[in-house]
């Protein structure tokens, strides 16, 4: 973690923040060996228990979700004074920006100006929003009350230069502005509104595959790794649901903790500041940025007062942050500021923090590795008894917390859950319609295609066109705007409740949508080669794939009423959950110190006093969740399992959790293959012309 020589943290500073990283491994560390243990458990559970009665229908597809690569011009608002500065830009199929001083440059492999991983960012492209963005940070008290007087040493007194409060307020044609809550703003703009359009689709796939590579998971210890961080975090305190844990396991616990430093980085840095109107905010703004490649700030985490912007017409929470300092460090916080080259602070810091994270997640792996094999021999003997042993401990847990359980979700829960529960139907509604409507699209169009002009060729490429669907951004991006348009009432819904993780609850709906295509499409190519013989006119084939659209629809329906579900209760769970424990914890919480001998008793890592006490609460919220769900749907029965409706899309073995050390060394997620591999053709259609 030490700094190179041109860092601009000290060696106190490198030292605190060396503190804060161990620290924040040292408690956190033992929240995720027991998150494992208690993954592991409810793994061999849901295999040994009852299976759901309706599966899923439809085929799993073998491809996963990936990042597609776009390049070309664009400008850049770069450098001191800012200019608007023509760059060529590239987004990598890790979901890594690069830009270079021009496009021979990246051809020949040249270094590139900048990078930065997408992780964490949001984009608007009006300049007039972003620019509402500066005025709600730069009209805010508690920034007039830092920057009031101050001197700023990031604009030259030369005052024929032009500040960025003028140049920012001159006419953007086709802006695209990237915010991070810890790295600098990023303004690019693009020559042409085609242009623009595509890279908004390409920046966007890639901000949501990128942040969602552990959600996107159901290996144990990613979902393992996910609870260990809301259960780390609720005590220290923070209840409610937000994005922090969007990204790799080392960018979440990167996130968290930069949560935590930035109050003290702020207030330093920010007395050092000065200017009027944008040019303040935008000053802030350079704070956050290094002046070399790959480096960033942003405002929307800076801890000021909520304002509604909006992205790409979806609003963007810019919430407070919580708590300063993490505790218990073996040694005060040290000043930050100002420096010669303040700008580089905050980047600095972020980059101190990752790889500090990144090398405590490495030092833990084989530790980890050990242990998953371990508890897999010692949980799977006994699973039985240690299922009856919480059970008994369940009920009795139940009995004694139920009037506070149920006066708290009378009282707070029951008056607005029909109103969530209609609204996360809603989206997925719309969102999964959207798909059926595609998708029938394609197939209609395949059967044409068939009847009217069966040539080898062109057959060929009508099927590769229909493998790539789940793919094709501006295709999918019908289904994705239909997850987007809930976003602002959803989130005034859930507000109250302290969830703030809509950014999550938006990405999670887009790669459902995008999982039940990919599965669908897989599925029709599979029975469409199956049921396709050389003996067969193109009439009769035409026929035959009639009937297996029939199949598909008729599958689709049945998953996508499965995952609607699944999605409902998940997220309904994620919004409610941390809300009643939270208001819980002063009455039921003391409670539990008497049933910890019992629970010590059964000798098992996986089963605690405080996981068995959420799964009382979890069951009375589902119960709720799943009458309201039968009211909303008039079903006779919406059950599933608890683990099945948390189920989240893309399974990937193995990338549980990927690494930023494993990034730099250069093994970036795997990413799915480039489409549908399509066996030559000669008319009429014959076995391996739809196989994918």
């Amino acid at each position: 973690m030490g700094g190179r020589p041109s860092s601009p943290l000290d060696k106190q500073q490198r030292q605190h923040l060396r503190g804060q990283v161990d620290t924040l491994m040292r408690n956190f560390l033992p929240c995720y060996r027991g998150q494992l243990a208690a993954s592991i458990l409810r793994q061999i559970s849901r295999e040994l228990g009852p299976q759901e009665p309706a599966g899923s229908q439809l085929l799993r597809s073998k491809k996963l979700p990936r990042v597609r690569e776009h390049r070309g011009p664009l400008t850049q608002l770069r450098g001191h004074p800012p200019r608007w500065q023509p760059i060529f830009c590239v987004l990598r199929g890790d979901g890594r920006l690069e830009w270079f001083s021009h496009k021979e440059e990246y051809e020949n492999g040249g270094h590139p100006l900048g990078s930065t991983a997408l992780t964490g960012y949001t984009l608007l492209t009006s300049q007039r929003e972003y620019l509402r963005l500066l005025d709600a940070l730069c009209s805010d008290s508690l920034v007039n009350e830092h920057l009031e007087d101050a001197t700023s040493h990031l604009f030259s007194e030369d005052h024929t230069q032009e500040e960025p409060d003028s140049l920012l307020e001159v006419p953007v044609s086709f802006p695209l502005f990237l915010q991070h809550p810890f790295r600098r703003h990023l303004c690019f703009s693009a020559a042409t509104r085609e242009a623009q359009h595509a890279w908004r689709l390409a920046l966007q796939g890639g901000i949501r595959l990128r942040g969602t590579v552990l959600q996107r998971s159901q290996a144990p210890a990613a979902r393992a790794f996910l609870d260990a961080v809301r259960l780390y975090r609720q005590h220290q305190g923070h209840f409610g649901d937000d994005d922090v844990t969007l990204g790799s396991d080392a960018e979440v616990l990167t996130a968290v903790l930069m949560r935590e430093q930035l109050p003290a980085l702020r207030a330093q840095t920010l007395p050092g500041l000065r200017g009027s109107g944008r040019a303040r905010a935008w000053a802030w703004t350079e704070v956050c940025t290094a002046s070399g490649p790959g480096t960033g700030g942003g405002i929307r985490a800076l801890g000021f007062p909520s304002h509604d912007c909006r992205l790409n017409s979806l609003p963007v929470s810019l919430t407070p942050i919580p708590a300063p300092c993490l505790g218990s460090v073996p040694h005060s916080c040290p000043a930050w500021g100002p420096f010669d080259r303040s700008g580089q602070l905050l980047d600095a810091v972020h980059a101190a923090v990752l790889a500090g994270a990144s090398a405590g997640l490495c030092a833990f792996q084989p530790e980890k590795d050990e242990l998953l094999a371990s508890l897999e021999k010692t949980i799977r003997p006994d699973v039985d008894q240690l299922l009856r042993q919480r059970a008994r401990v369940a009920g009795r847990l139940r009995t004694d917390i139920r009037g506070p359980l149920e006066s708290c979700l009378h009282r707070e829960v029951d008056p607005q859950l029909p109103r969530v529960v209609q609204t996360l139907l809603r989206t997925m509604e719309a969102s999964l319609e959207a798909v059926r409507t595609l998708l029938a699209q394609g197939m209609d169009r395949l059967s044409r295609r068939l009847r009217q002009s069966p040539s080898g060729t062109q057959l060929r490429r009508e099927v590769y066109s229909f493998g790539e669907m789940p793919w094709d951004l501006a295709l999918m991006q019908t289904c994705y705007r239909e997850a987007e348009r809930s976003h602002g009432r959803l989130g005034q819904l859930a507000a109250p409740f302290g969830f703030l993780g809509m950014q999550s609850l938006v990405f999670g709906a887009q790669d459902l949508a995008q999982q039940l295509m990919a599965d669908a499409v897989a599925t029709f190519l599979q029975l469409a080669d199956q049921c396709l013989t050389m003996a067969l006119n193109c009439d009769q084939a035409a026929q035959r794939l009639e009937r297996v659209r029939g199949r598909v629809l008729k599958k689709f329906k049945s998953d996508g009423g499965l995952a609607q579900r699944r999605f409902i209760r998940g997220w309904g769970l994620c919004i409610f959950l941390p809300f009643v424990l939270s208001q819980l914890e002063p009455s039921c919480k003391k409670e539990l110190p008497e049933f910890e001998g019992d629970v010590l008793a059964m000798g098992s890592q996986a089963l605690t006093t405080e996981g068995i006490y959420e799964d009382v609460i979890r069951g009375c919220l589902l119960q709720r969740i799943d009458r309201e769900l039968k009211k909303t749907l008039g079903a006779n029965d919406v059950s599933c399992t608890l683990d099945g409706c948390l189920e989240v899309p893309w399974e990937q073995e193995g990338a549980d959790e990927e690494t930023e050390a494993e990034r730099e060394g250069g093994t970036c997620p795997r990413q799915p293959g480039s489409g549908a591999q399509i066996q030559p053709l000669c008319p009429p259609p014959s076995r391996g012309t739809f196989r994918s």
